[in-house]
């Protein structure tokens, strides 16, 4: 349940990872890093204005020009409260979009970054009846720094989002985040400004280097569901890479269908992402435009991995998937396109990455006395026009909650 959930995630423990190299194909939940690693972290203190917890992971970097071991604050965060609003300060992944398999701005390929940010206290319907047609609503804001990125060396990242429900079954996103900086970049304050206006970014080749601020992308993404108390729903998540008179433009697009058991237990869905400039269903991309930008050549990119969808940039992805919330298993069935490499960064019809791709992923969770085991399966052939490749990711993750180590 839900409640388990989030006693779970206030609890100190530790867990162990054991886990190939192999790339798979990351949803909402998983954890994108290939490679093992170990995490540990404290209980989570709670006051009434305050709350923190601290972790730690160690592991194999994450970027595959880093043949190292990252030692990052994994699930760290400190927040205070205040008016309704938290000020906050961690070490995190987001998901922002309504997507089980994809989300194009924010998912879980790339690691955690460290960031600085603030949001609403409670999603809840404001009290102003200048605003009450929303519904409950929230409004996020943040500045990441992102690692393992050369072209320039760590730009950060800066992200808001603003999330409405007007009516009970229809729910509204709108989206934005930009690289900025890094070094050898412009990091003043009025180019910070002129990023989160909007103006100049994009700018679209080497001229505008130096009004260009940043690398931005926008969009909105809708989630509807279905009439008549049918257990179903509807969603399309719409990104433009690009900006046209301060409008998003280049758009690259999620769109799914999922349906529900009547005890909300067990959920299947359906999505089609597609990575590519202009890209509507059925016609071709724009190449070496999405995730790309002339002033940041690693592109958008964080630990070397893919920030938005885990297949990368100009691919086309369909996933057929089934959900079970109680007992945390996952099945999905991957077919499509891989346009650049999948999980980590890689040029525009890489030849021996890129091509036409199926594959399989699964995980479960079983309970051990206190302990939680976890295994997980991925297997992607890829037929690229060096060969086809195929990649085999297996692993399990035992995890120990370390308040049973201390009763008697």
């Amino acid at each position: 349940s839900v409640q388990a959930g989030l006693s779970r995630a206030t609890r100190a423990q530790a867990s162990l990872t054991v886990r190939s190299h192999d790339e798979a194909l990351p949803g909402f939940g998983d954890d994108g890093a290939p490679g093992s690693q170990a995490t540990l972290r404290s209980p989570a203190y709670e006051g009434t204005h305050f709350a923190a917890q601290f972790g730690v992971r160690a592991g194999r970097a994450t970027a595959p020009w880093n043949h190292g071991t990252d030692v990052r604050l994994d699930e760290t965060a400190v927040v205070a409260q205040a008016l309704g609003w938290q000020l906050q300060a961690w070490s995190r992944q987001a998901w922002w979009g309504p997507g089980w398999q994809d989300s194009l701005v924010l998912g879980h390929n790339a690691p955690p970054m460290l960031g600085l940010g603030f949001q609403r206290a409670s999603a809840s319907r404001s009290e102003s009846p200048w605003l009450a047609w929303a519904g409950p609503w929230n409004f996020e804001f943040f500045i990441a720094q992102t690692d393992d990125t050369r072209q320039p060396k760590n730009p950060f990242l800066i992200g808001h989002r603003l999330t409405l429900r007007p009516l009970p079954s229809l729910e509204i996103g709108l989206t934005r985040t930009a690289q900025w900086g890094g070094e050898g970049r412009d990091q003043s304050l009025r180019s910070f400004l002129r990023m989160l206006g909007g103006r100049g970014t994009n700018a679209g080749d080497e001229d505008y280097t130096g009004a260009d601020p940043g690398n931005g992308m926008a969009g909105i993404d809708l989630r509807a569901g279905c009439p008549a108390g049918w257990r179903c729903a509807g969603y399309v998540q719409l990104i433009g890479e690009d900006e046209a008179n301060y409008m998003p433009s280049k758009f690259l697009g999620v769109y799914g269908l999922e349906h529900w058991s009547a005890d909300g237990r067990h959920r299947w869905f359906a999505e089609v992402a597609e990575t590519g400039c202009r890209m509507p269903v059925g016609q071709d991309a724009d190449k070496g435009c999405a995730y790309r930008n002339y002033a940041y050549g690693d592109g958008y990119t964080h630990g070397g991995r893919w920030i938005g969808a885990g297949a990368g940039p100009d691919s086309r992805l369909l996933t057929l998937g089934w959900l079970d919330a109680e007992r945390r298993t996952a099945l999905r069935l991957h077919a499509g396109r891989v346009g650049a490499r999948i999980g980590v960064l890689g040029r525009t019809d890489d030849p021996r990455h890129s091509g036409h791709l199926f594959g399989l992923t699964g995980s479960a969770q079983w309970r051990w006395g206190a302990a939680t085991i976890a295994p997980e399966l991925g297997w992607l052939r890829v037929a690229a026009d060096d060969g086809t490749r195929h990649q085999a990711r297996i692993g399990a993750t035992i995890t120990l909650p370390l308040d049973s180590l201390l009763r008697p």
